[in-house]
């Protein structure tokens, strides 16, 4: 009973998401570790949608609790891994009505007056990965996060659960990539 106890409580530790670990954007990186992926695929995958696209060795995971409602504004992030290669590569999805190289998010303190943007600064992965990061580290500060729309300002999550679908999300990246 006690070794059932002992290993119950490893697999909780070894699931964990961590909620306040901000990361650094020099050490950004696509390339995942063999042993990485494989916890992904053991431990993590069941909260994720998976689409194959062998032709092109990719796997393509949506977090389960993503935003899916297509008739307004959306934003989620999609885990692409190319396992010929082995990168990962998280992947902005939102509606097509919005061009990726103009969108800003506005984010407020919760507990402050501080706020500022953070823009989306061109349309390679690089750029997404940068920007994703900057919205992780974001969530780590607890701030409130908005985007323009021609509907007006909207917050960039509408439930929590989206937000936190978004942080999981990022976090299993970082994961893989070795940065967390």
């Amino acid at each position: 009973m006690k070794k059932f106890i002992l290993l119950f409580l490893i697999i909780n530790v070894a699931c964990s998401v961590n909620t306040s670990e901000k990361v650094e954007l020099e050490k950004l990186r696509f390339n995942y570790s063999d042993d990485a992926y494989i916890f992904f695929r053991n431990m993590r995958q069941t909260n994720y949608d998976l689409e194959v696209m062998e032709e092109g060795g990719w796997r393509i995971y949506r977090h389960e609790d993503r935003q899916t409602d297509t008739t307004d504004f959306y934003f989620t992030i999609s885990l692409v891994v190319n396992w010929r290669v082995n990168r990962v590569y998280p992947i902005i999805e939102m509606p097509k009505t919005i061009a990726k190289d103009e969108f800003t998010v506005l984010w407020e303190a919760i507990e402050s007056e501080d706020q500022g943007k953070i823009a989306l600064s061109g349309q390679k992965r690089k750029d997404e990965m940068r920007f994703s990061t900057e919205l992780y580290n974001r969530l780590t500060d607890e701030v409130a996060l908005y985007v323009n729309t021609k509907n007006g300002k909207l917050p960039l999550f509408r439930t929590t659960a989206h937000k936190e679908a978004f942080r999981v999300t990022m976090y299993d990246f970082y994961r893989m990539t070795g940065l967390l």
